[in-house]
């Protein structure tokens, strides 16, 4: 029977007042979900014809039960569960959240960091510090502001070899990066150029240390696999040896903190964006699988390599949240339509379904705290 390969993250982080959302377009790889009915069990929330959606009242903090179903003229084709967990609304409230983002190009986004610095400054929040050695959308760090670490174009093992700003491999995919500058992990010693992360901390964070680090990395390194095969390459060669070293280091550095990895969203539903950004090289056919292998791979790797898993693809809707442009419907057309122009990089809509991922999740981590 067709195996339609859904997933779904063990927890789904939630909030009071805020909605959250599991779009099922997002957490199967089939291309035409159209073709299958799913089916939700739990006490919350409300089962549309596309998601299942909810938002939390206060009175609903603590953990619920919801299991999933995949369903053809056949019969049921999968399941899965998991848990969603709604954090109170003033976790943390009147002590300081101090927090590094290391990531690519989605990270950098003006929208993305923005907006989750904005939601902190709501009634019931800590005192948010952002580390980095610049703010979203490759600006200076204001006091007290948004900032990361986060670049276009980058891997986990960007941060280990990029040793000037001219030595990174153009892939095709991104001719012009706005912001081209040598690895900031990376640091001469004796005559030699070593990736340190105590010194990073020293440096760049100035001695300032982080109680939550989170990655947005991995796409960069396997985007354009056109094979299972060739994932499976390219993950062994170029992720999973740099994410282990990463990782390792951030945690000898800061054995206190906690460390989350995102499992990224699927990105716009049109095939149309993909065409606009990547011509032939890349289809959102194939795309969806390698993402679904990536977040596999981050889930399996989660106790090895001690993190958390910060799930955002569930919440993201690709079908309005991506950019679009106008433009003839063939070359001679006087006719125009609105067509996708974006695969993966949203709206500040989208970033926004984003940023509300990353607060539930930084709250959960406050509230558990608390505890």
């Amino acid at each position: 029977m067709f195996d339609p390969k859904l997933l779904l993250p063990e927890r789904i982080y939630a909030l009071p007042g805020f909605e959250i959302n599991i779009y099922f377009q997002n957490v199967v790889t089939v291309i035409n979900p159209a073709n299958f009915a799913f089916d939700v069990e739990c006490e919350k929330g409300r089962c549309d014809a596309l998601r299942w959606r909810w938002v939390p009242e206060d009175a609903d903090v603590g953990e619920h039960k919801l299991k999933l179903s995949v369903w053809s003229d056949e019969g049921l084709l999968a399941e899965a569960e998991t848990t969603v967990i709604v954090s109170p609304r003033n976790a943390g409230e009147g002590s300081t959240l101090t927090i590094l983002q290391i990531g690519a190009s989605c990270m950098a986004a003006a929208g993305h960091g923005n907006q989750l610095h904005a939601r902190f400054q709501l009634p019931g929040n800590p005192k948010l510090v952002m580390l980095g050695s610049h703010a979203p959308g490759y600006v200076p760090v204001t006091p007290g502001g948004p900032a990361n670490e986060a670049y276009g174009g980058w891997n986990w093992r960007t941060f280990f070899e990029k040793e000037s700003s001219s030595d990174l491999d153009n892939d095709g995919l991104h001719p012009k990066r706005p912001y081209d500058v040598p690895s900031p992990v990376l640091f001469d010693r004796h005559g030699r150029t070593e990736f340190d992360f105590e010194k990073y901390l020293e440096t760049v964070c100035h001695g300032v240390r982080p109680d939550v680090v989170y990655f947005e990395l991995g796409v960069n390194g396997i985007f354009l696999a056109k094979t299972d095969e060739e994932f499976e390459e390219i993950f062994a060669r170029d992720v999973y040896p740099y994410m282990s070293r990463m990782l390792k280091a951030v945690r000898a550095a800061l054995p206190e903190a906690a460390l989350g990895v995102e499992l990224l969203p699927r990105g716009s539903w049109s095939q149309d964006a993909f065409g606009k950004n990547y011509g032939c090289l890349q289809s959102r056919r194939r795309w969806l699988l390698n993402a679904d292998l990536l977040s596999r791979k981050y889930i399996a790797l989660a106790k090895e390599l001690d993190y958390l898993i910060l799930p955002e693809y569930h919440n993201c809707d690709g079908s309005v949240n991506y950019p679009v442009q106008e433009e003839p419907v063939y070359a001679a057309s006087s006719v125009t339509v609105k067509r996708a122009a974006n695969a993966l990089h949203a709206t500040p809509d989208g970033y926004g379904q984003w940023a509300d991922c990353e607060y539930f999740f930084l709250k959960y981590l406050l509230a558990r705290k608390g505890r």
